[in-house]
């Protein structure tokens, strides 16, 4: 399979998640493949699909634009560098993102995210108590600074 190839997969499957197209989005995998998030690891299309289920009915009107150093493929390996929004139980939510791949022929094998969950938490918490804990969280990590 070849690099421009690897990117338009992984262009089709950012779109058909845009689209909460969540067969579509699945039909990208391996039957084995590993989805691994900062929310848990998901193995095989079943959880896969869950998780996508999950994400694109917890994130309304999601929408990635491509940032940093964009799409970079070498080999059967790609990087996905992006800016994702959308609406967190209503609240607009904005954070980088930055997912690799890993493909067996023209399917998705092994799948990383990584995401600002912390930067999510700040822009989402309401009422004083939610806002307080993530502020100290914040405030404790940016020690030294």
């Amino acid at each position: 399979m070849s690099e421009k190839e690897i990117e338009g997969i992984v262009k089709d499957l950012v779109y058909s998640l845009e689209k909460k197209d969540t067969e579509k989005s699945v039909s990208f995998f391996t039957d084995d493949a590993v989805w691994y998030t900062p929310q848990g690891t998901f193995r095989g299309k079943n959880e896969i699909k869950k998780y996508i289920t999950w994400m694109t009915n917890v994130l309304e009107d999601l929408k990635f634009t491509i940032d940093g150093v964009g799409i970079l493929v070498q080999g059967n390996k790609g990087v996905h560098q992006s800016i994702y929004e959308g609406k967190f139980k209503g609240i607009k939510v904005k954070a980088a993102n930055v997912c690799t791949y890993e493909f067996s022929g023209d399917k998705i094998k092994n799948h990383w995210t990584i995401n600002d969950r912390l930067s999510i938490a700040k822009q989402s918490a309401t009422g004083p108590i939610a806002k307080k804990a993530v502020n100290a969280i914040v405030a404790r990590s940016e020690e030294g600074l």
